[in-house]
């Protein structure tokens, strides 16, 4: 199978800090427990585990000029993803940070200033990277100018599209009808339907009602399972999973479906291995996992 052309990904690049309370969080106290710092970001997870399915892969994005964000970038570098497009910036950084217990997210605060500085003046300076592109990736933590931008460069070139979080899925109305995906969880499909979402078959009619002609959308519903929405409709079932850190699961299946679209995989086959990358990522510390491949991912399915 000869693979397609490499993979642009416009988006966040982020310091993630997360913190676990020993019990169950007791608010307007301080909580023993653990902290710990790690790289995310939507576009950086999706972009490092591309590069780990096999495939060339470019970042651009602007990132803070903090050594942790360097730390971020380089684990991305790590893994394969060409970072010559990224923009360091001072006095304006990426931050995710979150508490999760047993598993769980309980709440989470995004400030990614230096993602919503990227300009579309700046994708015009670094167009060249995206011009033998087999596909782009763009993440909502940009401003809704420099999406369209990203759009327009892309011309003809698939158009992945993630939603990120409900607060910013609406950035990406204006390109949704020339998506060749859209992956987004329940809350981000809700956003962007205005329907209530509580089962799959919920689901369904959100995804129906989203999908661009000839696109695929995404929907990941946690403990539900995921559904693949394009020219058919596939449901796949969570397996059983010792969820470690909830971060960064929804990103990976995001990559293995950009994967599964680019190689021209069959939907089924398709939502295997976004269900699989899911609960893979799942199982261990941080927004990625160091040993997710293809061959890993096909003998979980």
């Amino acid at each position: 199978m000869s693979l397609p052309g490499p993979v642009v990904v416009i988006g966040g690049v982020n310091v993630d800090v997360v913190a676990e309370p020993s019990g169950p969080p007791v608010p307007a106290v301080s909580n023993p427990g653990r902290v710990r710092i790690g790289p995310g970001g939507a576009g950086r997870n999706v972009a490092e585990n591309l590069a780990r399915l096999g495939l060339s892969v470019r970042l651009i994005a602007a990132a803070d000029a903090h050594p942790l964000t360097t730390v971020s970038l380089a684990e991305a570098a790590r893994a394969g993803v060409d970072t010559s497009g990224v923009i360091r910036i001072h006095g304006r950084g990426n931050y995710y940070v979150a508490v999760e217990h047993a598993g769980a997210l309980l709440w989470a605060v995004s400030d990614m200033s230096a993602a919503e500085a990227l300009a579309p003046s700046d994708l015009d300076e670094r167009a060249w990277l995206l011009k033998d592109a087999g596909a782009v990736v763009v993440d909502a933590n940009l401003q809704p100018a420099t999406i369209v931008r990203a759009a327009d460069l892309a011309g003809g070139t698939r158009l992945c599209l993630l939603a990120v979080s409900a607060a910013k899925a609406e950035r990406l109305r204006p390109v949704l009808p020339r998506a060749s995906l859209i992956a987004c969880g329940v809350p981000e499909a809700a956003a962007l339907t205005g329907l209530e979402i509580r089962s799959r078959g919920d689901a369904a009619r959100a995804a129906r009602r989203l999908r661009p002609e000839g696109g695929t959308v995404l929907i990941t519903m946690g403990p539900q399972g995921l559904g693949w929405f394009g020219a058919e409709e596939v449901w796949v079932d969570a397996p059983p999973v010792a969820v470690r850190d909830p971060t960064g699961a929804g990103d990976a299946a995001a990559a293995a479906a950009v994967y599964a679209l680019l190689t021209g995989m069959e939907a089924k086959a398709g939502a295997g291995l976004a269900m699989a990358a899911a609960a893979m990522t799942l199982e261990v510390e941080g927004a990625t996992h160091p040993g997710l491949s293809l061959e890993a991912l096909r003998g979980r399915r």
